[in-house]
């Protein structure tokens, strides 16, 4: 700057020292933790960093604190787990921010409405109209009947009614102003004998506030290179936000990294700030007042390994593989009828209590020394606590130790073991004597580790003598408003992707000679992707590096791969149970990536069929499959989970996974000697700077708030460049729907109406099949071609986009398919809602096609069909695919580009024959729900692909009992005829001596 001429340029150390000076009056400080196993690490307090999403002001506006109640489900505060939790763990108070700001209402208080009865809410909600969209704040209430003489209260619990939040006039705190004495019967809850909230003796007249909470972890490398460095980090998300904005970067808050400290370690430190008693105090910059918050965890999204450490279970790879349920086992109970079936169902639900018994036990029989019972009852149960393992470890260390010196050793045993005469029942008795009595002192040596944090307890507090959550086991386990198991929501990336996907790719191109795989390479690259939002299909690259794809590639290929499985690829021993895999892996992928569900029963009627679909097959392709792969049988909870929180794509880790990208620039940047500090406080820098850059408050040295310069603010308003780098996604750039794009000025062409009805080579002139409203072709206006069109579901049409588009005619009220030839403008009055959009027609046939099972679309007559709308009237965008197989379409040999030239090279391609028929892609991922939602019930409607599923999951146990009994003894006889060659070899060594 100073080379630049720039005047007043501070030293380096002034400006370091003037963010230091910022970042410490936000609060945000970078604390240091030393774990239950002594790792240390630091972290920047989740408090401290949503303290500051309240006074943004590009955040505040969109955090929702109640519950919604809403016929779309499309957030997680729209779905069931939230109106089932306990209120206490919801939002408490409700206020007419508006018009009485100071007048607070909490839960389980008396309340009095307009027309003078009595209420006590018991939950707080937001109703949305399902036609207008209003939203409207409401209460759900018991009534009260209160004898103004008598001041007795009478609670009716039987009975909730729903009642509008603006109807209520007086609170607690007014009613004894108004000098009303309030006293319940002896038939009222027992929490009615506190008349007042506890929470607002604390909130001192501040509005209070609950925010739930996702947080994530996962290993990381901090390096760019291939060379891993590993770290484990946490990071967490407001689930009090729309999804639209946790898809961002922006939102993403940093909560702590450390090479050494495992994730349960971290998040540890991170549960020091969030509960039900553990309030934040922040500054609303809506409200512009000083108020309080809490933090509830509510979801743990991860990949499946972390998912289980976060669950305190064993692994995929454990007998009881499943996180979520009991279901797993012995081999050969797996094999039996009923052991098989029960893995195409849900098991038993674990909870966290039962895992914390289940830990207690492991440990309490660790105190004895017994490893095998200790490895038998994680084998069992699926519990396997990495916390506690540990202590597990030293404990049977101590005790056998301890037993040596006592019973074992002729020098140091117990003095009674000594008498020769104490012999039998008698001496074994003496001996289990010693070893309880070992136990117990393990049992009071473990209650007071670790060291430095038994120290820190109070003299009189009952934890100094028990097993403590966070000490010696997951800290997880005991958090409330969580449980671990059922909270470890199923996630798409790693399970869906990653897991069933990949299966089916795996057991497709291994199937594949080098002929075949070149083929598929081809017929992918002629992949449609208009309407997918995905770039062109790299053919030979997904053939090429097929045991090396990432999710992005396997969304592809699920979008996609079932076009291209002619009977030419099916030549092989699983025949058409392949193609039969690939459409049921498609039409469940459409429905798992909503973003919102309209009929959430419907919905999971629809996935329940198409997941038993996806599983049976799999039974009939490889019954030991879902032995195999833990994922299969896990998908199955996904539509618990879907009801408890709204669709999967919540749950997404790929945002999380974007966010690495930061976090590996402050570990690059970092000398690496303080990894866990450094990184942490280069982010709270980070944090600090696009607080302030966004506008957002903060109190000033002199106790006053203050935020940035407009000056400051203007900069991150109008530079998109460091939007981008914040991870800032502004909704101003999108275009407005109706928007028509013009051509490039040097491209634009001036061209009559007529001249835009004719077909461009064969001079085809739209006839009397047209449909059109004679005032949208004024003969004498000149037109000029558009580049695109922005639907009502705000997609970018082109030329050759297919769209569903309202019907030309004003009387009719129908919806139809058909491709966009041409998009024009008047030349003269270029506006968006002048522009109009000729759309050649197709029919979608009354049944599904038989191999595909998708509806067909074809032309209806020999004529082309042109309709003529205005853009308002283009619905949304999908995908179609051509039926290739039906119009024999040819391989042919194909000019290649290079640098943007023709080059001499030639390779081979797909030539699309002239029929015109084609597949509406219900595998698509895009509009997946617009398009059920138009086409007929019956063309989307999945059906169950065994009628009788039972009695087929019986005859696969039998298979897979016939091939694993064989596997066994043959194994068995291998290992006979080794140890028989070892005899024979071990009995002639002394003849050769």
């Amino acid at each position: 700057m100073r080379e630049c001429g720039t005047p007043d340029v501070p030293s380096f150390s002034a400006l370091r020292k003037l963010q230091t000076k910022l970042t410490t009056e936000m609060g945000i400080q970078t604390t240091r933790h030393v774990s239950t196993l002594g790792n240390e690490f630091y972290n920047n307090g989740a408090a401290q960093m949503f303290n500051l999403d309240w006074a943004n002001p590009l955040v505040r506006p969109h955090i929702r604190p109640y519950v919604e109640v809403s016929s779309t489900v499309s957030e997680f505060y729209q779905a069931e787990r939230l109106m089932s939790t306990d209120v206490d763990l919801l939002q408490l108070m409700w206020a007419d921010f508006k018009n009485s700001p100071g007048q607070h209402f909490y839960i389980k208080e008396l309340a009095r409405l307009r027309d003078g009865r009595f209420v006590i809410p018991m939950k707080w909600l937001c109703v949305i109209d399902k036609e207008t969209g209003a939203e409207t704040e409401c209460a759900d209430v018991y009534h009260v009947d209160y004898e103004i003489m008598t001041g007795v209260a009478r609670l009716h619990v039987d009975e909730v009614v729903r009642i509008l939040a603006a109807d209520l006039t007086s609170n607690l705190l007014d009613l004894r102003n108004q000098g009303l004495k309030i006293e319940f019967d002896n038939t009222a809850p027992e929490w009615t004998q506190e008349l007042s909230h506890p929470v607002r003796l604390k909130a001192q007249g501040r509005p209070t506030f609950t925010l739930g909470l996702m947080s994530w972890a996962d290993d990381v490398s901090g390096n760019r290179s291939k060379q891993y460095n590993a770290h484990t980090n946490v990071y967490a998300a407001s689930l009090n936000l729309p999804h639209c904005k946790l898809q961002q970067e922006y939102f993403i808050r940093f909560g702590s990294t450390s090479p050494t400290a495992t994730a349960l370690e971290q998040l540890d430190g991170f549960a020091e700030d969030v509960g039900p008693d553990c309030w934040h105090e922040a500054y609303d910059c809506l409200l512009k007042q000083e108020i309080l918050f809490r933090l509830i965890v509510r979801v743990e999204p991860a990949d499946n390994p972390q998912q289980s450490e976060l669950c305190s279970h064993i692994g995929l790879n454990g007998n009881k593989f499943c996180r979520k349920c009991h279901a797993g086992g012995p081999a050969r109970e797996m094999e039996t009828h009923g052991g098989y079936h029960s893995l195409y169902e849900e098991g038993v639900a674990r909870t966290a209590d039962e895992t914390v018994k289940g830990i207690v036990s492991q440990l309490v029989a660790a105190t004895h020394g017994n490893e095998q019972k200790v490895e038998a009852m994680q084998t069992t149960s699926g519990i396997k606590d990495p916390i506690a393992q540990v202590w597990i470890q030293q404990l049977i260390q101590k005790a056998r130790g301890l037993h040596h010196e006592h019973i074992s050793s002729a020098e140091t045993q117990d003095l009674r073991l000594k008498n020769r005469k104490l012999k039998g029942e008698a001496r074994q008795a003496v001996k289990n004597e010693i070893k309880d009595k070992i136990a117990k002192d393990l049992m009071k040596w473990l209650t007071e580790q670790p060291a430095h944090r038994y120290s820190k307890l109070s003299e009189d507090s009952p934890l100094r003598t028990q097993i403590r959550p966070g000490d010696h086991y997951n800290k997880l386990l005991v958090l409330q408003g969580l449980d671990v198991h059922r909270d470890t929501a199923v996630e798409l990336l790693h399970t869906y992707l990653l897991g069933l996907d990949k299966y089916v790719w795996h057991v497709s191109h291994t199937a594949w000679n080098d002929a075949h795989r070149q083929l598929v390479a081809i017929r992918l690259q002629s992949s449609s992707v208009d309407g997918l939002s995905i770039y062109p299909v790299r053919g030979q690259y997904l053939v090429k590096y097929r045991n090396n794809l990432i999710g992005k590639h396997f969304k592809t290929l699920q979008q996609v791969g079932a076009f291209h499985l002619h009977p030419d690829l099916l030549e092989n021993e699983h025949g058409g149970l392949l193609l039969e895999l690939w459409k049921a892996t498609g039409e469940l992928g459409a429905l798992l990536f909503y973003h919102a569900i309209d009929d959430m029963s419907t919905y999971l009627e629809d996935l329940e069929v198409l997941i038993g679909n996806l599983l049976d097959i799999w039974g009939a392709i490889d019954p030991n499959r879902i032995l195999n792969k833990p994922k299969i049988h896990l998908l199955q909870h996904i539509i618990t989970d879907i009801r408890n929180g709204g669709p999967a794509i919540l749950y997404s880790t790929e945002i999380f996974e974007c966010w690495n990208s930061i976090f590996r620039m402050c570990s690059v940047l970092s000398n690496h000697h303080a990894p866990s500090h450094d990184i942490a406080a280069a982010i709270a820098d980070l944090e600090r700077f696009k607080h302030q850059v966004s506008g957002g408050w903060w109190r000033g040295e002199h106790g006053s708030y203050v935020c940035a310069g407009e000056g400051v603010r203007e900069m991150f308003q109008m530079n998109g460049e460091i939007q981008r780098r914040l991870g800032w996604a502004d909704p101003k750039v999108l275009s407005p729907v109706g928007t028509v794009r013009r051509a490039a000025r040097k491209k634009r062409t001036v061209i009559l109406w007529e001249v835009s009805c004719v077909e461009e080579g064969t001079h085809i002139t739209v006839d009397a099949c047209t449909s059109f409203n004679p005032s949208y072709r004024p003969a004498d206006t000149l037109w000029e071609y558009a580049q695109s069109l922005v639907s009502r579901s705000t997609d970018v049409c082109k030329e050759g986009s297919w769209v569903f588009y309202d019907s030309p005619r004003e009387a009719e009220s129908f919806t139809y398919a058909g491709r966009i030839r041409r998009i024009i403008i008047p030349a003269s009055d270029p506006r968006s809602e002048n522009g109009l959009v000729q759309v050649e027609r197709f029919a979608v046939s009354g049944l599904p096609d038989t191999r595909m099972n998708m509806p067909v679309l074809y032309r209806e007559c020999a004529s082309i069909l042109i309709d003529v709308v205005p853009v308002k009237n283009i619905a949304f965008i999908f995908n179609a695919q051509h039926d290739c197989l039906t119009a024999e379409c040819a391989v042919e040999d194909q000019t290649v580009h290079q640098e943007r030239r023709i080059t001499s090279l030639t390779q081979k391609a797909v030539r699309h024959g002239a029929m015109q028929r084609y597949f509406v892609n219900m595998h698509a991922l895009h509009n997946a729900a617009l398009i059920r939602s138009t086409l007929p019930r019956h063309l989307s409607m999945p059906k169950p692909y065994f009628n009788d599923r039972v009695a087929k999951h019986q005859e696969f146990a039998d298979k897979v009992s016939s091939v694993n009994s064989k596997r066994r003894d043959a194994t068995a006889a291998k290992a006979r005829d080794t140890r028989a060659r070892k005899k024979q070899v071990q009995e002639l060594q002394p003849e050769m001596l």
